[in-house]
């Protein structure tokens, strides 16, 4: 983070202008690198995407005197939306309405006892990576119509998106994974490891104090483990093992010491159930401030 933060300055001081692409939580990283290191930033933009800004990443990157430009796109269906230059928060992207079109629509969260407003994305450009009708992502948020005075908005993209969330992956460093790819980890391969049952493994998404999106990995206090440290290791070679896009969750996420233990019992849902996978978050009503239009 530190050689791409002094890169930035040094840009800076040439030309005056700067734009980092870059991923949510590693632009946090460079902005707090650089401000360890005396450095400015002032007059650079980072465009970064793959995981929430959250105002609490969107504050580190504007203390080292970055404006954050927030992006959302999938592999699968290219770049869908780009960030607003008069936004309400962060998050607030224009959906490009000439190649894609999108609507929220009620989704009971399987498990979790919750009913989001999942997003439904249709592909309307032959040259789309993958032709998608009403196709749901496994992101939900708030989707308006609004005109706010930006450029963008002058060209007719006044389809804003903001609030992005998942409600089925795990996040950190900019690296979404499957929930698939942890449950067997979490059920088999660590009671098989250490003991207990798979009533005493779960994975918990949080963001810590600093704004980063950590990935806790609950295991109960009934489970006795010499050193937990072996446990992560375990832990990252399943993924590498798993599949090709769970390898490269686990180099990121080692690399950066996402994944941390938690010593407590796992969360239990209000209906009684153990999810091997929970997100902590806050409660959509406490983000949204208008009921989305379908």
């Amino acid at each position: 983070a530190l050689v791409v933060a002094r890169w930035v300055a040094d840009t800076l001081r040439t030309y005056q202008r700067c734009v980092l692409h870059t991923q949510v939580s590693r632009a946090v990283r460079v902005c707090i690198a650089a401000q360890e290191a005396g450095l400015d930033l002032t007059g650079a933009a980072i465009k970064g995407g793959g995981e929430p800004p959250t105002p609490a990443k969107v504050r580190h990157m504007e203390r080292a005197g970055v404006h954050y430009i927030p992006s959302y796109g999938m592999t699968e269906a290219g770049s869908i939306a780009s960030g607003c230059a008069q936004p309400i928060d962060g998050s607030d992207v224009h959906l490009f309405t000439d190649a894609y079109a999108m609507f929220s629509y009620p989704y009971p969260v399987e498990g979790a006892g919750v009913t989001v407003p999942a997003f439904n994305l249709t592909t309307l450009l032959p040259t789309a990576p993958k032709l998608m009708l009403n196709a749901q992502m496994d992101d939900y948020g708030i989707i308006e119509e609004r005109n706010c005075g930006c450029q963008l908005g002058t060209y007719g993209y006044t389809t804003h998106i903001r609030q992005i969330r998942s409600y089925s992956k795990l996040t950190g460093e900019g690296v979404s994974l499957v929930g698939t790819e942890m449950v067997r980890i979490l059920e088999e391969v660590l009671p098989e490891r250490f003991g207990g049952s798979p009533l005493d493994y779960q994975m918990l998404e949080q963001e810590d104090e600093q704004g980063f999106t950590r990935l806790y990995l609950v295991i109960s206090p009934r489970v006795q483990i010499a050193d937990e440290s072996v446990v992560i290791e375990v832990v990252f070679n399943a993924l590498r093992q798993s599949s090709p896009m769970a390898d490269t969750a686990s180099a990121v996420w080692q690399h950066a010491q996402t994944i941390q233990i938690k010593r407590m019992e796992p969360t239990w849902t209000a209906r009684g159930k153990l999810l091997p996978l929970h997100i902590r978050r806050r409660p959509f009503h406490e983000i949204r401030e208008e009921e989305p239009q379908p």
